[in-house]
């Protein structure tokens, strides 16, 4: 939510950004990929113990995350933004979500349920969005922990070496804006 009101601040910096990693001629499709192995990297780091791990964990899951954001701008920059680009960007976010959770799942950095309960949410608050935008209700925005929000903090909390707290926050936010999401569309379609 707060990230997503950025945006239209934050457009000629995501533009600069679509024009300096164009140059690579690199279409968005392999920036997306690049996201997802970072995510793989981060996984690694996050399913071994100790402050090191934490630290790289987190830092290339914000790389991964920031990978979502240069392959957007790239398709945006070089007009090459598409409904099948969307599907596979969309889709590697969840894959993401799901490769990184795990790897602080295998790590044992919480409790197994408590992950459950985050990378639940943290799907479901995609999902909401996906069936209200189906339906014509515009969800974009809406709640207080979108992916962006979901990434930095879990990323932060392990840089300073304490990711069992940004996951209690991620689940907290996932869930709330599960809710708030839930009752928009509802309130829309009554």
């Amino acid at each position: 939510m707060v990230l997503n009101r950025l945006r239209e601040i934050i457009k000629p910096i995501t533009s600069r950004i679509g024009e300096y990693f164009s140059k690579t001629g690199l279409p968005a499709w392999f920036w997306t990929l690049f996201g997802i192995l970072f995510a793989l990297a981060s996984m690694s780091f996050y399913m071994q113990q100790g402050y090191l791990n934490t630290l790289m964990g987190g830092l290339f899951y914000l790389i991964s995350g920031f990978m979502d954001v240069v392959d957007g701008a790239v398709a945006s920059y070089t007009h090459t933004a598409s409904k099948l680009g969307s599907f596979i960007d969309s889709t590697s976010d969840r894959i993401t979500e799901i490769i990184v959770f795990f790897g602080l799942m295998v790590g044992g950095w919480a409790p197994p349920d408590l992950i459950f309960l985050a990378v639940t949410f943290s799907l479901l608050v995609s999902y909401v969005r996906a069936k209200g935008e189906s339906l014509n209700v515009e969800i974009r925005g809406r709640g207080l922990g979108e992916r962006a929000e979901r990434i930095i903090i879990l990323s932060l909390f392990s840089i300073v070496g304490a990711p069992y707290y940004g996951i209690v926050i991620v689940s907290a936010l996932a869930v709330i804006t599960f809710v708030h999401r839930c009752i928009i569309v509802m309130g829309a379609l009554k």
